[in-house]
C-alpha cells in the first residue's frame, strides 16, 4: 500500500479529516465537536487546530490532529508549566526547551477499511515528524498527549517513542466509553530530540511511503 502523508492545508482537506474523526468519535463514544463550546461532561470537545492526512489512491484513510495552543492536558488534565519543567529538569533538557512551548497530538483515527494493516502504527510514528509538529516555526516545541495506558504500550512504545508520565488524567463523562479504572488515562510529555527516533522525527512531510515489509518491521509489525 502506498501512503501519501500531508498536512491538511485547504478547507476541503480539513473538513475531510474532521468528518473522519466525527464518524469514529461520535459513533463509538458519543462525542461531538465544536470550535467555540467545550464541555467534557456534556461530551463536547474542541476541534484540533491542524490535521495530518494519510491517503491512498485519493482517499483519506487516517488522520491525527494537533493542538498548537490551549492543549487538552492543560485545559482538562490539570497539567501546568511547572509539571513540564520538572520533567525537563529530570531529563537535563531545561536549556533546550521552554515549558510554555508545547503542542498536543489528539484524535487518532483510522478508517474501518484500513484497520489491521499496520497503518495505525505508521500514523502514530509519522505524526511525530518535526515537519508536522513545527510546520510554521523554527522554535523547538515540546509534545504532550493524553491517552489510556494500553495505547501507550500498543502504539507509542511499539514504534520506539518514549513517553514521560506527567500525571493521571481526571475522569470526565466524555471518556466513559474510552477508558476505565482498569485502563485509565494519563498525560505524558515527549521531548522530541530525546524521545522520538530520528527516523520518525526527520520524516519528510509531505511525502509518499510504501507500507511494505521493511516499513512494517520498523513499526514493530510481524507478518
Amino acid at each position: 500500500m502506498r501512503i501519501k502523508v500531508a498536512i491538511a492545508r485547504t478547507r476541503s482537506e480539513t473538513l475531510t479529516c474532521q468528518r473522519l474523526i466525527a464518524e469514529v468519535y461520535s459513533g463509538q463514544y458519543g462525542v461531538v465537536f465544536s470550535s467555540d463550546r467545550h464541555d467534557l461532561d456534556a461530551k463536547v470537545e474542541p476541534w484540533p487546530h491542524r490535521y495530518l492526512m494519510f491517503s491512498s489512491e485519493g482517499k483519506v484513510l487516517a488522520t491525527f490532529g494537533l493542538y498548537v495552543r490551549d492543549t487538552y492536558v492543560e485545559r482538562y488534565g490539570a497539567v501546568t508549566d511547572a509539571d513540564v519543567l520538572r520533567l525537563l529538569e529530570e531529563a537535563g533538557a531545561r536549556d533546550a526547551y521552554h515549558p510554555a512551548r508545547k503542542r498536543e497530538l489528539t484524535k487518532l483515527v483510522v478508517a474501518n477499511e484500513a484497520r489491521g494493516l499496520g497503518l495505525g502504527l505508521f500514523v502514530v510514528a509519522a505524526s511525530h515528524a518535526r515537519a508536522f509538529l513545527q510546520s510554521e516555526t523554527d522554535e523547538p516545541q515540546l509534545l504532550v498527549t493524553c491517552s489510556k495506558r494500553s495505547l501507550w504500550t500498543s502504539l507509542w512504545q511499539r514504534v520506539g517513542i518514549h513517553t514521560r508520565v506527567l500525571k493521571p488524567f481526571p475522569r470526565y463523562k466524555v471518556h466513559e466509553l474510552f477508558s476505565s479504572e482498569e485502563d485509565p488515562m494519563d498525560s505524558r510529555l515527549i521531548i522530541p530530540d530525546r524521545d522520538i527516533p530520528r527516523r520518525w522525527y526527520d520524516l519528510e512531510v509531505p511525502g509518499e511511503y510504501v507500507l511494505d515489509g521493511e516499513l512494517l518491521a520498523a513499526l514493530g509489525v510481524q507478518r
